[in-house]
């Protein structure tokens, strides 16, 4: 009798919980599974994970339009305490004359730093006698002293309807211009070129590149006649459209960082410093440059995804320095 009594009583002590568990959720009970310590630990610091990490960290120097580019600095250690800013806006290009020409230069300089032309012939144009500011007060102008690029890039888009779009575009890749300068359309020897119909849907993004061994130092700001870069302008000419057709729209995204005035003592405190010198990163970027090239078809999507594969071949082959000393090389504010 005894022993039947336990065996019920341990039947009621095993049924109960489940049977509560079950009244009130409505659910068959599963067992609840707990991942360790070590588990969360991987999860969270994962190789995937971290190497992502250096690859956007490589994107944000060479992708002008990612959204990380906004605040980036170039690593080398220099300049002390620096501030960064984005520099964006955008441009109708608009032909003239009677053949429908015209041709636009954007500079990579701060803050002045896009020049149009001023008047047109069916073989050349001339440019106008001043450079344009890329944004209406920008910071660096106001509070601040010397200045250098991280990144700049153009995204040029047709925004004529399919029965006004004519003509044709040509995008090359070449030094500053001259204010007031005269060249020839079709005829200018660019680094890099490529040469489309301009039609419906066509948008081509355009990124600028080191060119010269001041590319990285620190430089006064540009003015409306001297605006010197040792990146690569983006140009940008339209030839057999018709006159005075709003063909074209041209939006750029310059991020630069720059050291702030004194007297600007706000802005001062929390300017923070460079991030330090590395060879492997440097070297990282330099490939990116290197193998994506100055244009890309489409938008923001395309640069990301091609800059991204290009970032993470560079980075597997680096044999020197291992991906978690370039982790914080890359300083965001």
């Amino acid at each position: 009798m005894a022993k039947n009594k336990r065996n019920q009583t341990a039947k009621r002590k095993a049924v109960r919980p489940v049977k509560a568990q079950v009244l009130a959720n409505n659910v068959s009970p599963r067992p609840i599974k707990r991942r360790s310590n070590r588990a969360k630990r991987v999860l969270r610091s994962g190789p995937k994970r971290a190497g992502d990490v250096h690859i956007r960290s490589v994107c944000s120097v060479t992708d002008p339009f990612c959204p990380a580019a906004k605040n980036s600095k170039w690593p080398d250690g220099t300049g002390g305490n620096t501030l960064t800013e984005q520099i964006r806006g955008n441009l109708t290009l608009v032909t003239q004359g009677a053949n429908g020409n015209n041709m636009y230069c954007f500079t990579p300089t701060a803050p002045y730093g896009y020049l149009a032309g001023a008047t047109s012939t069916a073989t050349t144009v001339t440019m106008a006698a001043a450079s344009v500011l890329y944004k209406t007060a920008p910071l660096v102008a106001t509070y601040g002293s010397n200045y250098r690029v991280v990144s700049f890039g153009v995204i040029v888009r047709c925004v004529a309807s399919a029965t006004a779009a004519a003509g044709i575009v040509t995008l090359g890749t070449g030094p500053a211009p001259a204010v007031g300068g005269t060249y020839t359309l079709g005829e200018e020897l660019y680094q890099e070129t490529v040469i489309k119909a301009i039609q419906p849907g066509m948008e081509i993004s355009m990124i600028s590149t080191p060119k010269g061994t001041g590319a990285r130092d620190f430089q006064a700001q540009s003015t409306t006649t001297a605006f010197t870069s040792d990146w690569s302008t983006l140009w940008v000419e339209i030839t057999g459209a018709a006159n005075s057709a709003s063909l074209l729209n041209a939006e750029w995204f310059l991020n630069i960082e720059f050291e702030p005035l004194q007297s600007a003592r706000a802005l001062t405190a929390i300017a923070k410093s460079n991030p330090p010198k590395s060879s492997a990163a440097e070297q990282a970027v330099s490939n990116v440059h290197s193998t994506v090239g100055s244009f890309i078809e489409g938008g923001v999507t395309s640069v990301e995804k091609m800059v991204y594969d290009h970032a993470t071949k560079a980075l597997n082959t680096l044999m020197s320095d291992p991906l978690e000393s370039i982790a914080g090389l890359f300083s965001m504010l």
